[in-house]
């Protein structure tokens, strides 16, 4: 494991992990806001206990939040997914929001957020198929690498997506019912 600072959170590194969820919940009673970085995930989970495939060239973290209101709570996908969307535009993919919980690239998926509420904080976790080999049992699923020809690095990828995610926390605070509205155009149908 390796630590280090970016953007305001303490971020622990891994190599490989069964989930950044589950390092997150053990470090929910000790850290304050910080995140969970793994390079592979062997029991990476999506919604529903669905297994969420996670090689080694994507992007898995698990973000933990204190002090999440309710009215942010009940809007918290539609914020962090803002935050992804944002980050893959930065990187020059258009990409839309697929309730309940999943990121779209057209017809294709390219990532998915998993959010549970514990006493002491928000866990969100996140994962975005960035040089990842993706497999067959990936049905729908495509990677950054795949639209662009070329590979991302991993870090920018992981910077770009925590300032965006300070970014849309600070915007829904402000203005929650203006921030809800600019998003109505990034969901899919």
């Amino acid at each position: 494991m390796k630590m280090s600072k970016m953007i305001g959170y303490t971020i622990f590194f891994f190599d490989n992990v069964a989930s950044t969820m589950d390092v997150a919940r053990t470090l929910c009673e000790k850290e304050n806001e910080f995140v969970v970085v793994a390079k592979k995930q062997t029991h990476g989970r999506g919604r529903q206990g669905r297994a969420w495939i996670s090689n080694e060239g994507g992007l898995w973290m698990s973000v933990a939040w204190r002090n999440v209101d309710e009215k942010m709570l009940r809007y918290l996908f539609i914020i962090v997914a803002k935050a992804v969307v944002d980050t893959l535009e930065q990187f020059g993919i258009v990409s839309r929001i697929k309730l309940p919980n999943d990121i779209y690239v057209k017809k294709s998926k390219i990532g998915g957020i998993l959010i549970e509420n514990l006493s002491l904080c928000v866990i969100i976790g996140i994962g975005i198929n960035v040089n990842n080999t993706l497999d067959e049992t990936m049905d729908d699923a495509t990677s950054c690498k795949e639209i662009l020809g070329k590979n991302l690095e991993v870090e920018s990828v992981l910077a770009c997506l925590l300032k965006n995610l300070q970014q849309v926390r600070k915007e829904f605070k402000l203005n929650a019912e203006g921030f809800l509205s600019s998003v109505k155009g990034y969901l899919l149908k």
